[in-house]
């Protein structure tokens, strides 16, 4: 007779489903924990790049020998008032509006003014952020685009000024607002801009870079929603889609090589833009950073082009 054979039984498993869930619960909580640090440090980074301003002014209008210049605020009714200085050329000559860029003032851009006021345009250089002025975070060139046009506005209501000729620079974000408001007015008649973007959350990972060295993917995409996120009440205005307005309004397009990333994006709107356009490539652009003979160059490259772009006389 045939033996039955024995049905085998497993043995039971030496790692239990209880131990299992605790192993998976302790690496999500790791996980959520590296993300809310990660989160942290993202929300803290996109603090300090909205809310980083220059308010030292290391010279005044009086630094220089025999300037003729007034002291002029203008309103918005948004950001409240800003402090200018009206610096004085020739009576009825068109007037430059020199915007300061990301963590700069007005001081910063003062000897190029004088450059361009020795030549005979009237000048108006002015701060985004001052004692009267409101708003704690910077979205980057959008609010400040509207401080432009505010300024505009007041410029060209000015005793002596030509008041449908305007020239205007601007690095960074304020070169960034100085090509939205060219966009939105006829009076602009020469755009100079140096280190823009098409953006601001560019403008945002250009500093975040600066910052970190090249923050990694996850890090910089938490950091750019919670830029979003502070400025979700904030339209963007589309610029590149925009640039066809600046037709037949010549332009100045600044590349500066100590920020590759803003160097390619002012590439790229340049190439998008369209006639009359011209393009310079410079090694340091910063006044703080670059030398005497670099900044003599880059004072002279804008001073050549509004002189050529913007004549004293013409209406």
């Amino acid at each position: 007779m045939a033996r039955r054979r024995a049905v085998a039984i497993s043995a039971p498993s030496k790692v239990s489903s209880k131990f299992l869930r605790r192993v998976v619960f302790g690496v999500v909580t790791l996980a959520l924990a590296i993300l809310l640090a990660l989160a942290g440090v993202a929300g803290f980074m996109t603090l300090r790049i909205v809310t980083q301003f220059n308010d030292t002014e290391s010279v005044n209008p009086t630094t220089f020998i025999d300037p003729s210049f007034e002291a002029l605020t203008f309103s918005n009714p948004t950001s409240g008032e800003h402090e200018g200085w009206l610096l004085r050329g020739l009576k009825g000559a068109p007037a430059i509006i020199l915007c300061p860029g990301y963590d700069s003032n007005r001081a910063d851009l003062l000897s190029l003014g004088v450059v361009l006021q020795e030549n005979h345009f009237n000048v108006y250089v002015f701060n985004f952020h001052g004692p009267k002025s409101r708003g704690t975070f910077s979205n980057l060139g959008v609010d400040q685009a509207q401080d432009v046009m505010s300024a505009i506005d007041m410029i060209t209501k000015h005793a002596g000024i030509n008041p449908h000729r305007v020239g205007l620079f601007g690095s960074t974000t304020g070169g960034y607002a100085a090509m939205v408001a060219a966009q939105d007015t006829t009076a602009v008649k020469a755009l100079a801009v140096d280190s823009i973007y098409d953006k601001p959350v560019e403008m945002f990972d250009s500093q975040l870079d600066e910052l970190m060295g090249g923050p990694g993917g996850l890090f910089r995409t938490l950091a750019d929603r919670e830029f979003q996120l502070l400025n979700w009440r904030t339209k963007t205005p589309p610029l590149r889609e925009n640039l066809s307005k600046l037709a037949g309004i010549p332009k100045l397009f600044i590349s500066d090589q100590t920020t590759p990333s803003l160097a390619s994006l002012t590439n790229d709107l340049y190439n998008a833009a369209p006639e009359p356009k011209q393009m310079r490539v410079m090694e340091n652009t910063r006044s703080g950073d670059s030398g005497a003979t670099e900044k003599k160059e880059y004072e002279n490259q804008i001073l050549s082009f509004f002189l050529q772009s913007l004549p004293l006389r013409a209406d």
